[in-house]
């Protein structure tokens, strides 16, 4: 899926489909090239299960909308992994290098990816308003939620626009995402004692978690661990996404364990 000048963005360093399949493994199965076999089945499990969440959440919501709005922040990062999948993954070779003298660097599904996991996280951001903070400061929460979502959706049409490798990166993504995780870190850790510690911490937890599973994401991508087990088609191929997606899958396992059955609206009184 292409869309908008996305085709003039070249993957870095310069690489040929032969030399796409000799960075990862590749198979063939009915006449099409699919990448990453253990990646895309990591990937496609992570989506369905954070979809399966999100619409549990959704379903026992018992009018509390901090568990709507977690719901739908599930659903969204659901369908933003599946995104991921096709395109980072399993369809990769298809959708940037086939009959191509140089492979592209992005499409349609991975702008899609981005946007769906922003609008993930002023989501995530909107449920821990309800649960944790009433008033003026769930109302700042939810304006500044819908504003980052709304910047980013802008950014990311000036970067297919212009285009602009560096407005589409994962990095500039971080960006708008950090902060939200941070706020959600500030919020739930302001009172860790009283009848809603135990939502607060669990929520603190999820957030620390969630920075931890991040942060083991880029440790891995600096530390060239990939490079070194996978040598042009020889060896064990276990990229960063891998490591992303494993350590998602448990935070979304402490999710839907833990505040699955704590979350609650914190009433206005």
């Amino acid at each position: 899926m292409t869309i908008g000048r996305l085709d003039e963005l070249l993957y870095e360093p310069l690489t040929t489909p032969a030399q796409w399949c000799e960075r990862r493994p590749c198979i063939e199965i009915g006449g099409v090239v699919l990448s990453e076999p253990l990646g895309s089945f990591l990937v496609f499990l992570l989506a369905i299960l954070w979809i399966l969440a999100g619409v549990h959440f959704v379903r026992t919501h018992d009018r509390q909308r901090s568990r709507v709005w977690l719901g739908i922040a599930l659903i969204l990062g659901g369908i933003g992994a599946a995104q991921a999948g096709i395109s980072y993954q399993a369809f990769s070779y298809l959708l940037k290098c086939a009959g191509r003298e140089y492979c592209r660097l992005t499409n349609g599904f991975e702008v899609g990816y981005s946007l769906t996991q922003a609008l993930s996280v002023s989501a995530m951001l909107t449920s821990v308003a309800f649960a944790c903070s009433t008033r003026g400061l769930r109302r700042g929460l939810i304006v500044y939620s819908l504003i980052n979502a709304a910047v980013y959706v802008v950014v990311s049409i000036a970067g297919v626009a212009i285009p602009s490798r560096t407005l589409l990166s994962f990095e500039v993504l971080m960006l708008f995402a950090l902060p939200g995780i941070f706020l959600v870190m500030a919020v739930a850790g302001r009172r860790m004692r009283g009848p809603r510690a135990a939502t607060n911490r669990s929520l603190l937890i999820a957030a620390l978690l969630l920075l931890l599973v991040q942060a083991a994401y880029f440790t891995y991508l600096a530390s060239g661990v990939t490079q070194q087990f996978w040598q042009a088609g020889r060896g064990v191929y276990f990229s960063e996404n891998d490591v992303l997606h494993v350590g998602m899958i448990v935070w979304l396992g402490y999710v839907y364990a833990v505040l699955g059955k704590q979350l609650r609206d914190h009433e206005t009184p």
